[in-house]
Parts: structure tokens; sequence; C-alpha cells
């Protein structure tokens, strides 16, 4: 007696082969890592060509890459991933660390609104660097790592 084996035992170690083929390819190029650390004082200055003038990294994206005195940036974090957590770095010129916000995918959307420099702070700070390339850092605690997203601050007179 002859036993027939169906066509679509041959093709799926073909396709089990392709899916894993791309998940490696996505998986690698995508995204890189960023080490989990807290941080007051971010120096990446090797990269800052790499990642000028991008205004959206993942599910993150900023309005505009060019500010003035006075004007706000709105940050938008909309479909971030269920298990994606972490801290969002918003860093001067200078490198220091502005402020830092938390994202949660398992929450809400991100929408958050700030000014880089306003009159008062070149005021109460005149040794503070405003001026520049800012870069909004994300330190992923779980789930996905995301790339820098960096602006300019202008000193517009």
């Amino acid at each position: 007696m002859i036993i027939q084996i169906p066509k679509i035992i041959y093709g799926l170690p073909i396709v089990i082969g392709i899916a894993v083929l791309i998940t490696f390819v996505l998986d690698s190029s995508d995204f890189t890592s960023n080490p989990v650390n807290s941080m007051s004082h971010f120096d990446d200055s090797e990269n800052d060509n790499l990642y000028s003038n991008n205004l959206y990294s993942g599910p993150f994206a900023i309005l505009d890459g060019t500010y003035g005195v006075d004007d706000t940036v709105f940050l938008i974090g909309d479909q971030i991933p269920l298990d994606s957590k972490g801290k969002i770095d918003f860093i001067r010129p200078d490198g220091k660390i502005h402020h830092t916000l938390q994202y949660d995918g398992s929450k809400d959307a991100v929408n958050h609104y700030f000014t880089p420099v306003s009159s008062s702070d070149l005021e109460e700070c005149s040794d503070c660097e405003f001026f520049g390339t800012w870069k909004i850092s994300f330190r992923s605690e779980q789930g996905m790592t995301y790339l820098p997203i960096t602006f300019q601050v202008n000193d517009i007179d």
C-alpha cells in the first residue's frame, strides 16, 4: 500500500524558515538598545549627526524641528506597544536633563507640551545652555527601544 503525503507538508518547512528569517532581520535592524540607568548628564556626541533632524521615533513624534524663545514643543506618543515602558529624557544642548517623563503602553497615549526656553528661563538661569540641538532620549525599561528625536532651539532676537 502506498501512502501519499499531502503537498502542504513540503511547504511547511519553507514557510517556517521564511518567518524566522524575517523575524531575525526585523529584530536586528529596526531598533537600538539604550542602557537603563539614571543619569543627570547625557553625552552622545559621537552620534549627534546620525540622528539629526529626526522628528519621530517609533510611536513618538514632535510637530516641528525648529523652535524659538517661548515656543511650545508638543510630543505625541500614540499606539505605544502594550508591553513598552520607560522614561523619556528631554536633554538640553549642554547635555543636562531638562526634565523626564514616564511612558507606559498599557496606559493612555503620551501627549506632552513643554517650552524648552522661556523668557523667564533666560533671566533665571543665565549660565544654562538652552540654544542649540535638544535631544529627546528614550530609556526603555521593558519592551521596545527607540532612537532619539532631535530638534533645534534658536535665539531669535
